[in-house]
């Protein structure tokens, strides 16, 4: 154990100095002091791995200082010697918390193995302290990582939800938008194109005017406003599809557009192929009219 130290506690200068060298020897670096009433303080000031402290002194009682060593300096090992031992003073002492009871005269093999002793036991101590902490702060930095988590796992639902009802806000707003603009052709356009048609000024326009009609019906049917489909399909076939989600069929838009069925076939084959649902067993009507959806 690097930087240990020893303190002696005897009102014998003589005991110290041979308890001293006996430690030099094993070379632990040691301090002995002779009036107990300066333990407290050097306790205080300086960590002491142990106390070797005797039980009888004048100033002092030993055991008076056991209970303060331990608890100004509770890591401090303490080891207790009197040449006036008795099992009760023995019991006494390590109820305190002294971890050894030595009888004098203390012989140096004693002696050798209480310290060392000592030494092994508050190194392991130490070491198991060291580690308690460092796991107690692992966990709270894991408890803080948790925690730091777990907020912005809320944060992102928070945000997903509000990101959702926006798309929902947005897309409630654009089909009523649709909405009101094909309620204001049909309502306002339509019935001026209608009259228009009514006037025999107007009657060598009559299929360009219908023609116009038919154009805003195709427009406002629902498929025109489909990305997919406005983007993919030319103006003819947008038409026709719209004629197929109706549930017309291809003699009716043949006869309809004064074209040939073949024709038809051929634009519901182009369709189908822009659309992707070639060679699939879905209906063209069924997948028109699930678009709206």
């Amino acid at each position: 154990m690097q930087d240990m130290r020893i303190l002696i506690v005897d009102d014998d200068p003589k005991l110290c100095a041979y308890l001293q060298e006996a430690l030099a020897s094993w070379n632990i670096p040691s301090q002995s002091v002779t009036n107990p009433l300066l333990v407290p303080s050097l306790v205080q000031e300086t960590f002491y791995n142990v106390v070797i402290l005797d039980v009888v002194m004048p100033e002092k009682s030993g055991l008076e200082l056991l209970a303060e060593i331990r608890t100004l300096s509770p890591d401090s090992k303490i080891i207790m010697m009197t040449g006036f031992a008795d099992k009760g003073m023995a019991i006494e002492a390590l109820r305190l918390g002294a971890l050894d009871f030595l009888e004098k005269p203390i012989t140096l093999d004693l002696l050798s193995h209480a310290v060392h002793r000592a030494l092994e036991m508050q190194k392991i101590e130490l070491e198991y302290k060291r580690t308690l902490v460092a796991l107690q702060q692992s966990q709270q930095e894991l408890l803080v990582k948790t925690q730091q988590l777990e907020e912005a796992n809320r944060e992102l639902t928070e945000t997903n939800k509000a990101l959702s009802v926006l798309a929902q806000s947005i897309e409630k707003s654009r089909k009523a938008f649709e909405e009101r603009m094909v309620m204001k052709v049909r309502s306002l356009i339509l019935p001026l194109i209608e009259k228009l048609r009514q006037d025999p000024d107007l009657q060598r326009y009559e299929a360009e005017l219908a023609m116009v009609v038919e154009h805003i019906e195709n427009l406002t049917s629902g498929l025109a406003t489909n990305l997919q489909i406005a983007t993919a399909l030319s103006f003819s076939e947008l038409r026709i599809a719209s004629m197929i989600k109706n549930g017309m069929t291809t003699d009716q838009i043949a006869a309809h557009l004064h074209i040939s069925p073949d024709t038809v076939k051929t634009h519901r084959k182009n369709i189908r192929k822009k659309l992707k649902i070639v060679g699939t067993k879905q209906n063209l009507r069924t997948y028109l009219s699930s678009l709206d959806q």
